[in-house]
C-alpha cells in the first residue's frame, strides 16, 4: 500500500445552501473517473443517497474540477490536496472527505533488493515528512499544474494546510481481506467484472523487508 494518505473532500462553493452530503442526490459532482476522486465519492456518498441519485460527471484534473466546482458549472467537485486548502481559503465548504490507500507499483522484473531499497528511502522519507511536515508542503504549492490556476485566487502559503490532513505511514502490503472487499466493492458499482479475480489484482510477492548492506 501507498505510504501517502491520500485525502479527498467533496467541496462546494461558499454560496451553495448543501452542506452535508445527502443534499447533493441528482446534482452533478465532478470526478476523475477510474481514479481515485471517483471512488472515494461513491464511497462517501452512498451512505447518504440511493445509487441512482449520485451523479458523478467526469472532469479530469483536479484543476478542471476545482473550476467547474467555483463558476457554478458542477454543483460540488472531489479534489485533494492542495486543492481543499485552497478551497477552504476562498470559503468553499467541505461537504464529506475521506481518507484512503493508493497502491505502489513495480515492474514483474524488479528484483526484491531493489524494491527493498525503495522501500528503505519510502520509509526514510515518511520519517523525515513526519517530524516537520509544514516544511515539506511547498512542493504542493510549488507543482506547476497547481501554482498556475492558484495564483489567480491568490495562492497558497504553508499555513493555510490543516497538518492533520497530511498522513504518511511506512510501506505495508495489503492483507487479503482488503483485497476482497476492495473487489467485492468494485464489483458491485461495475467497476470490475465478476470475471476478475481478486488474487490477480495485487501481488505482495515482496512483501519482506531486504537487510540493506552495510554500505547503504
Amino acid at each position: 500500500m501507498r505510504s501517502a494518505v491520500a485525502s479527498q473532500a467533496i467541496m462546494v462553493r461558499p454560496e451553495s445552501t448543501d452542506n452535508y452530503p445527502g443534499t447533493l442526490g441528482n446534482k452533478p459532482i465532478a470526478v476523475n473517473f477510474h481514479a481515485g476522486s471517483h471512488y472515494v465519492a461513491l464511497r462517501l456518498l452512498e451512505g447518504y443517497l440511493p445509487n441512482e441519485k449520485i451523479k458523478l460527471v467526469h472532469y479530469g484534473s483536479p484543476a478542471q474540477r476545482f473550476e467547474a466546482m467555483l463558476s457554478g458549472e458542477v454543483a460540488a467537485a472531489a479534489v485533494m490536496e492542495p486543492w481543499i486548502a485552497l478551497g477552504e481559503k476562498l470559503g468553499c465548504k467541505a461537504v464529506c472527505e475521506g481518507h484512503y490507500l493508493g497502491a505502489e507499483s513495480a515492474s514483474d522484473d524488479m528484483d526484491p533488493e531493489t524494491f527493498a531499497a525503495i522501500n528503505r528511502a519510502v520509509s526514510n522519507a515518511v520519517a523525515m515528512i513526519n517530524a516537520d511536515k509544514r516544511k515539506y508542503v511547498h512542493y504542493m504549492i510549488d507543482d506547476p499544474s497547481f501554482a498556475t490556476v492558484a495564483a489567480k485566487y491568490g495562492g497558497l502559503t504553508p499555513e493555510d494546510f490543516h497538518l492533520p490532513r497530511l498522513r504518511y505511514v511506512e510501506p505495508t502490503p495489503y492483507t487479503d481481506e482488503i483485497v476482497e472487499d476492495t473487489y467485492n466493492w468494485m464489483v458491485r458499482w461495475g467497476l470490475l467484472t465478476d470475471a476478475a479475480c481478486s488474487a490477480d489484482l495485487v501481488d505482495n510477492r515482496i512483501d519482506e523487508p531486504v537487510s540493506a548492506p552495510a554500505d547503504d
